[in-house]
């Protein structure tokens, strides 16, 4: 009662404390009965899952009947409380001091400081008018549901066709969970055995298991995008208020549906008002829809005639997108692209596509624009180039860049012979080093891709500790090992091979 009745700001410890009794309450009270079953079950409960083989995390997890009635009912039941932030059929509130401004009752801060009194302090002193006069510009942009789209996307849901963000309905099968051996054993080697069997088993079992709530997750995320589509669909206009994050990045506050989101939410946004294409728009367009095929490293004008050599796929998409010539599907990002041959063939077939008005949105993106600025500040042409500064006809990636010296690094290591004997007690510190790099290299030669240097070269500009770009590498390593061999690599030595990853990479 005394924080409650205080004027003074929660702290931290405070807000996990109420938060805790809140969740028990929960898991106390909340009850749900269903057909055939005696009596009331939980309708939550509280696990505790190993995250590795040290780290134990707890979770709170649905009634696996209770989450299969909200999936049925695409939540529609509980729509009102799943999110508060949604779009607005109004502009939104002009920004006028950090606290005031977006949605026009709700409560929303202008920069996501997530509780850093600090940064709460430092902009209640500074001067914000340039930074909101572009958030209200933002604000004041006019988006509408492209229904085509919407509909595609939901009969994918409805027929349970895994496309894009739709994911799979059918999670994977679970094998039983292994049951430890007992002790008793008469020699070391049958007991040995029985132990590591039943730890590869536990390990398959936990491997499912995960991806199957991972599953749940990505079911969850695909129904409330489609769901506030839905609901948004007859608006002639709908906006999205802005908000910065700590850089000062401008991100539309509503989590689930927004321009900036995943393929399946640009796909089905579209702008509320339309443009004529002009002398080039075609062009560009067709340009556009080789991106979203993933053909962006090519010369725009061989982009261009990717598009013009798949016309009879594009009217197929447009005309019959669930028909026996499903190209569209195999796309990058299917949705967008969908969108885009529609635009496409209505501007050919309107006879005049440069005064044909589109209304599609064409998202572009910098080449780690953390990069192109130290760049463009140190006046590099060879860091230009490698970050699209600088005008040529193929577009160059930096992340390509970097991964393939990392495998001439890695490669070479790798093929390396140490003249060191690992079984020494007396090894000097840079002994230990070079046999575990070799190691390391030898690991990983073969499994380092652009996907495994990227995040760690993007995030290198905006001060990323040692130990996040670390762990940045170790998943994708993870990732790799599991998929490629089917097992999971032990926790230290996958700390070692990640740890001499980001040596090669920064």
């Amino acid at each position: 009662m005394q924080l409650l009745e205080s004027a003074e700001p929660w702290t931290t410890g405070d807000k996990v404390i109420l938060g805790a009794v809140l969740i028990q309450m929960l898991l106390d009270v909340a009850k749900v009965s269903f057909p055939g079953q005696r009596g009331l079950k939980p309708a939550f409960e509280y696990e505790k899952i190993w995250m590795g083989d040290k780290k134990l995390v707890g979770y709170i997890t649905m009634n696996d009947n209770l989450y299969k009635r909200f999936v049925e009912d695409k939540f529609s039941s509980v729509d009102a409380f799943t999110t508060r932030h949604k779009p607005m059929v109004v502009p939104p509130r002009e920004w006028v001091g950090p606290n005031e401004g977006g949605y026009m009752l709700l409560q929303t801060e202008f920069m996501r400081a997530h509780g850093c009194q600090v940064q709460k302090s430092a902009l209640e002193e500074a001067d914000l008018r340039t930074v909101m006069d572009g958030l209200n510009v933002l604000g004041k942009v006019p988006w509408a549901i492209n229904k085509k789209i919407l509909n595609v996307a939901q009969r994918c849901w409805d027929e349970g066709i895994a496309l894009g963000d739709i994911p799979s309905r059918t999670d994977f099968e679970l094998p039983p969970m292994p049951i430890r051996p007992e002790g008793g054993h008469i020699d070391y080697v049958s007991a040995d055995g029985d132990f590591r069997r039943y730890r590869d088993a536990l390990s398959k079992y936990r491997r499912i298991h995960q991806r199957n709530m991972d599953l749940r997750s990505l079911r969850c995320s695909a129904l409330l995008k489609l769901n506030q589509a839905h609901q948004f669909k007859d608006f002639e206009k709908i906006y999205f208020p802005y908000n910065v994050d700590f850089r000062g990045r401008a991100y539309p506050v509503p989590p689930h549906l927004s321009n900036i989101g995943s393929d399946l939410c640009r796909g089905v946004l579209t702008f509320a008002e339309s443009k004529p294409l002009g002398p080039k728009g075609l062009y560009w367009m067709k340009v556009h829809l080789a991106n979203l095929a993933g053909n962006d490293k090519i010369t725009f004008d061989q982009r261009a005639e990717f598009t013009e050599n798949n016309m009879d796929n594009i009217r197929a998409a447009v005309e019959d997108p669930f028909g026996e010539n499903r190209w569209w599907m195999t796309l990058d990002d299917p949705f967008q692209a969908l969108a885009t041959c529609h635009e496409i063939v209505n501007a050919i077939d309107s006879g005049d596509p440069e005064n044909y008005e589109s209304s599609l949105p064409v998202h572009m993106d910098g080449s780690c624009n953390g990069l192109q600025h130290y760049a463009a500040l140190g006046r590099d042409r060879v860091g230009g180039k490698a970050v699209n500064l600088c005008a040529y006809d193929v577009p160059q990636d930096v992340y390509s860049g970097v991964m393939r010296e990392v495998i001439k690094r890695v490669a070479e290591e790798a093929e390396r012979i140490v003249d060191i004997d690992a079984t020494r007690d007396d090894l000097t510190k840079v002994e230990r080093e070079a046999l575990a790099n070799n190691r390391a290299a030898k690991l990983t030669n073969g499994l380092i891709d652009r996907g495994v240097v990227k995040r760690t070269v993007m995030t290198s500009v905006y001060g990323v500790t040692y130990i996040g770009a670390k762990k940045q590498i170790q998943e994708k390593i993870e990732e790799k090992v599991r998929h490629r061999f089917g097992f999971k690599m032990k926790p230290i030595i996958l700390d070692n091979v990640s740890s001499y990853c980001f040596q090669q990479t920064a």
